[in-house]
């Protein structure tokens, strides 16, 4: 069992053993914003959702407590099992500590109350809410240019917030087969989520690498050479370049693939290509500097 989901099930200890789940995902966000230990240093990320702060991870993840037999779900409502509520639960100190202080500063409140409180905090969390007039910062969007992202080593919440933050409305996905084993990023469920939040999201496998020819890259002289031969296949990929500078120009969209490195990815190729057609300007999204 992962340390983070160890830490919700503390949480449903310390509270009593049954909580809802807008409340269990307003204590959770609590945690990861207001102590130093943030839940740990794998624990959830958020992103600015119907009510509020929420992970679409977190609500995946406690579908393997409920096989495992430490929590049970009716409707809105989650309890611990007798294995739940016995679980000699083991995390570090610090976020043992945390937990106790979060639930016993906020373990007393309703969802409502729980929602009033972020809300009047933390502004960007309110941004999609569909609480009529409650939302207290209004959602950004970015000026039209080439951006592009890579997800790696990040949760899919941490992602899509990135988009969010940047002002982002279309996500097309250059992947040529875009399956991963990480939740959140193959094609089917990375769709849904862009979708609920009012995401386009569009796939162009006409401007991916096929694996097989990515396969064993290890040197700078091989990535050189894979992106060269991609370089000079581009001008042939006329209908798929059609549509992406159409994407492009339409509205605030993103490049996305893989590699967190934009140097070590087919999508800086492709950008360095569509600025030379549009005279857009490219900008690498959460990048590593």
């Amino acid at each position: 069992m992962l340390h983070r989901q160890k830490a919700l099930l503390l949480i449903l200890q310390q509270v009593g053993g049954a909580a809802s789940s807008l409340q269990m995902m307003k204590w959770a966000f609590l945690l990861s914003h207001e102590t130093l230990s943030q839940g740990g240093k794998t624990f959830y990320q958020f992103i600015p959702y119907r009510y509020g702060p929420y992970s679409f991870t977190l609500a995946q993840e406690t579908d393997s407590l409920i096989r495992n037999g430490f929590l049970e779900k009716e409707n809105s409502s989650w309890s611990l099992t007798s294995l739940g509520k016995e679980l000699d639960i083991n995390l570090p100190k610090t976020v043992v500590q945390d937990i106790q202080s979060i639930t016993a500063k906020y373990g007393k409140l309703s969802g409502e109350e729980l929602i009033d409180l972020i809300y009047n905090q933390y502004f960007w969390f309110t941004v999609n809410s569909d609480l009529r007039g409650r939302r207290k910062e209004k959602r950004p969007s970015a000026e039209k240019a080439i951006y592009t992202a890579g997800y790696e080593g990040k949760t899919v919440d941490e992602f899509l917030n990135l988009l969010l933050e940047s002002g982002i409305s279309c996500l097309i996905d250059v992947r040529y087969n875009p399956i991963s084993r990480r939740y959140g990023f193959h094609k089917s469920t990375l769709g849904r989520l862009c979708n609920s939040l009012k995401i386009d999201y569009q796939h162009l496998p006409g401007l991916g690498i096929p694996g097989s020819e990515r396969d064993n890259l290890s040197s700078d002289a091989q990535y050189t050479s894979l992106f060269e031969k991609y370089c000079c296949s581009l001008p042939s990929r006329k209908d798929d370049l059609i549509d992406v500078i159409d994407l492009l120009k339409s509205k605030p969209s993103v490049l996305v693939c893989m590699e967190a490195d934009p140097a070590f990815c087919h999508r800086n190729v492709l950008a360095q290509h569509l600025t030379t057609l549009t005279g857009m300007s490219i900008q690498h999204l959460g990048a590593p500097k």
